[in-house]
């Protein structure tokens, strides 16, 4: 995951590299940016969304329910490769239930990894 330090690094680092001109042009591409988020976004929840569960849900269904569960969790390339891996289980036989269990506990575990980088 990446974390706010490693988003400020790689950002300076970038900065960094850039030439004068183009550094201007970031500057003011990101006040733009700023100037556009509407001041009453609502935050992104800090506690996972008790969105229900259906008693027929599918594998991928149960994907799509989680992400929009743990809204503050990044669908970063290793989770979506994790629950890739686990979907796979389905298509070689896994019963639906099994798969959407272990999807479940990924969540909860980088839902705890979350918590405690933000400590």
């Amino acid at each position: 995951m990446i974390t706010k330090d490693k988003e400020r690094a790689d950002l300076l680092a970038a900065f960094r590299h850039l030439n004068p001109a183009n550094k201007l042009t970031l500057i003011q591409f990101a006040k733009f940016l700023q100037s556009q988020q509407t001041e009453g976004e609502k935050p992104i929840s800090q506690e996972p969304l008790d969105l229900p569960k259906p008693a027929d849900e599918s594998a991928v269904k149960a994907l799509k329910r989680l992400k929009r569960s743990y809204p503050m969790i990044d669908a970063d390339m290793s989770l979506l490769d994790d629950a890739s891996r686990l979907l796979m289980e389905k298509i070689t036989g896994t019963p639906d239930q099994e798969v959407i269990e272990k999807l479940e506990a990924l969540f909860v575990e980088r839902f705890k990894s979350w918590q405690l980088e933000q400590e």
